[in-house]
C-alpha cells in the first residue's frame, strides 16, 4: 500500500516551539446526504473535514479549522489529499466495505506519523491540478484505549448542562436519548469524578421523562426510544455503584414498555403501532435489554410480555443473514446493528436463547462494516453492535474492534475527545439527538465494550464502580 505520509525531520527550534501547542477543539462541517451521493468524515487528529464520493482515491477538503495541525500545516478547502496510487482501493459507498480505500489509507498514515519522532507528515495534496507536498506537525503520540475514553468523559463531563442534560440537535425529546447515553459513557468511564455527572443526569431524565409516565395509562408517558434507554442506564447505575434510590423509576420505565407490546407482539415510536401495524423490531431489541438488566436489579419480568415480544424478534430474522431485519413484514435491511446487537446482549444478560445469541452476534461479525448504519443513527448502531459481539460471540470482539482502528483514528481530534464520524448515508437521526455530545458518547461505549465493565458489555460483577 503506497502511503504518501512520511515522517520528515525539521528544525530542532522550530520542533520544540511545535511541542508547547496546545490545539482548539475542532468540529467537522458534515453535510447530510441521505442517499449517500457523498460522505463527510472528520480527518483525526488534522481538524479538518473530507468528503469522498463512490469511486474516489483522493480526499476532497471541505473545511480547515482554525489553529489546527491542518491549517498550521498549510492544507487548505479544495485540496485533495492523494492517500494512495492508482493500484490503491478507491472509496466505496457500499456500507459493507466500511472505511477501507483512502480513509483507510489516511488513518495508517496518521497513526506512524503520531507514533514518529518527530510527529511530522510529508502530506501529498492536488491544488489546482498540481501535486504538491506539505509538512503537517501533528500531536505526538496514540492515546491507548483506556487513556482515549477517559478524554472523552472528561470533555462529557465539562460539557453538561447545569441542568444534567447535554445539548440535543433540536428541541423536543431529543434530549432524554442523548443525556442517557452520555451518563452511560460516564459510568463506563469508571471514575468517582463522573459520580455527580451521572446522577445529574439521571435526575434530568426522571424529571422530564419519567415523570410524565401514568401506571395503567400506556398512551401517556415518554417514546418508547427514551424509556428503553433511561431504564437501561437506570438498571446499570444500579448495578455499578448499589445504589437502588432509582428503583421506582427503573420499573416504571420498564412496565411502561411492556404495557405497549401490542397483541402480536409488534412495537412502535410510541403506543401506537406505525407502518400499518408492522412496528419496529429495533424497539422491542432494546426494551428486552431493558428488562433483563431490570431483572438483574430484581425487576420481575412480565413473562406473556417477553414471550409475546420474542415471538416478533423470532420472526424478523433475515434468512441470508441471519440478523434482524426491520420488522417480522420487512426481515430484510441492510441495516441490522441496532436492533441485533442490542437483542444479542439482551439474550445473554438474561441467560435465554443463547444459541440465538450467538447467531445474531455472528451476523454482526461478519458484516461488521454495516455497524454504522441503523435508522440514520450510527450512535446505535456501534453502541448496541459492538455489544452484542461483546455478549454473544465474545471471541470475535477483539478481532472487530481491531479492525475499527482507523475509524477511532479519524474520529479522535487533536484536543483528546473525540469528534463524530457517521455513515455513508443519512446520519439525520444523529443530528436530531447533537453530533458533537452522541459522537462521543457512542465511540466511550464502543470503546468501554473491550472492557467488560459495564453489565450489557458482560459485566457480572455488582458494585463495581469507581472501586
Amino acid at each position: 500500500m503506497k502511503v504518501p505520509l512520511v515522517v520528515v525531520s525539521v528544525v530542532p527550534f522550530l520542533f520544540s516551539l511545535l511541542l508547547a501547542m496546545e490545539y482548539p477543539l475542532y468540529h467537522p462541517k458534515l453535510e447530510n446526504s441521505k442517499n449517500g451521493a457523498h460522505h463527510d468524515f472528520p480527518l483525526g487528529v488534522l481538524s479538518a473535514t473530507g468528503r469522498l464520493t463512490d469511486g474516489e482515491r483522493e480526499i476532497l477538503i471541505m473545511d480547515v479549522g482554525g489553529n489546527g495541525p491542518a491549517e498550521i500545516g498549510g492544507l487548505r478547502v479544495g485540496d485533495r489529499i492523494v492517500a494512495g496510487g492508482r493500484d490503491s482501493a478507491p472509496y466505496s459507498s457500499r456500507t459493507e466495505t466500511g472505511v477501507s480505500g483512502p480513509q483507510r489509507e489516511l488513518a495508517v498514515a496518521l497513526a506512524l506519523a503520531c507514533k514518529a519522532k518527530p510527529p511530522v507528515l510529508v502530506l501529498e495534496v492536488r491544488r489546482r491540478a498540481k501535486l504538491t507536498k506539505l509538512q503537517i506537525r501533528l500531536p505526538a503520540g496514540i492515546p491507548g484505549k483506556e487513556k482515549l475514553l477517559a478524554g472523552i468523559a472528561d470533555h462529557l463531563l465539562a460539557t453538561q448542562q447545569e441542568s444534567g442534560r447535554w445539548q440535543p440537535g433540536v428541541g423536543g425529546d431529543a434530549d432524554v436519548y442523548t443525556s442517557a447515553f452520555g451518563a452511560l459513557a460516564l459510568l463506563a468511564a469508571d471514575k468517582s469524578r463522573y459520580l455527580p455527572g451521572i446522577r445529574s443526569a439521571i435526575s434530568f431524565l426522571n424529571q422530564k421523562s419519567t415523570s410524565s409516565i401514568e401506571p395503567g395509562n400506556p398512551r401517556r408517558g415518554p417514546k418508547n426510544w427514551q424509556a428503553a434507554t433511561t431504564a437501561i442506564l437506570l438498571a446499570e447505575y444500579q448495578l455499578a455503584t448499589g445504589d437502588s434510590k432509582f428503583r421506582t423509576e427503573l420499573e416504571a420505565n420498564c412496565d411502561l414498555l411492556a404495557a405497549r407490546v401490542s397483541s402480536k407482539g409488534t412495537m412502535g415510536h410510541h403506543f401506537e403501532i406505525p407502518y400499518n401495524g408492522g412496528g419496529l423490531v429495533v424497539i422491542n431489541a432494546q426494551a428486552h435489554l431493558a428488562w433483563a438488566l431490570a431483572q438483574k436489579c430484581g425487576y420481575r419480568i412480565d413473562e406473556k410480555v417477553w414471550d409475546r415480544s420474542f415471538g416478533e424478534v423470532l420472526a424478523s430474522i433475515d434468512r441470508n443473514t441471519g440478523a434482524l431485519g426491520y420488522s417480522a413484514r420487512a426481515t430484510w435491511s441492510p441495516d441490522i446493528s441496532a436492533r441485533t446487537g442490542a437483542m444479542a446482549a439482551a439474550l445473554v444478560v438474561a441467560g435465554r436463547e443463547l444459541q440465538l445469541a450467538r447467531q445474531l452476534a455472528g451476523a454482526l461479525v461478519a458484516h461488521h462494516g454495516r455497524m454504522r448504519h441503523a435508522h440514520a443513527m450510527s450512535s446505535i448502531g456501534l453502541i448496541y453492535g459492538f455489544a452484542g459481539i461483546r455478549m454473544g460471540y465474545p471471541e470475535g470482539h477483539p478481532e472487530v474492534l481491531r479492525k475499527w482502528r482507523p475509524y477511532l483514528e479519524l474520529s479522535r481530534n487533536a484536543a483528546g475527545s473525540v469528534a463524530y464520524f457517521g455513515g455513508k448515508r443519512n446520519i439525520g437521526g444523529d443530528e436530531y439527538l447533537g453530533l458533537k455530545p452522541i459522537g462521543n458518547s457512542m465511540v466511550a461505549l464502543m470503546l468501554a465494550s473491550e472492557q467488560g465493565k459495564l453489565h450489557m458489555h458482560g459485566g457480572r460483577k455488582k458494585g463495581w464502580f469507581a472501586k
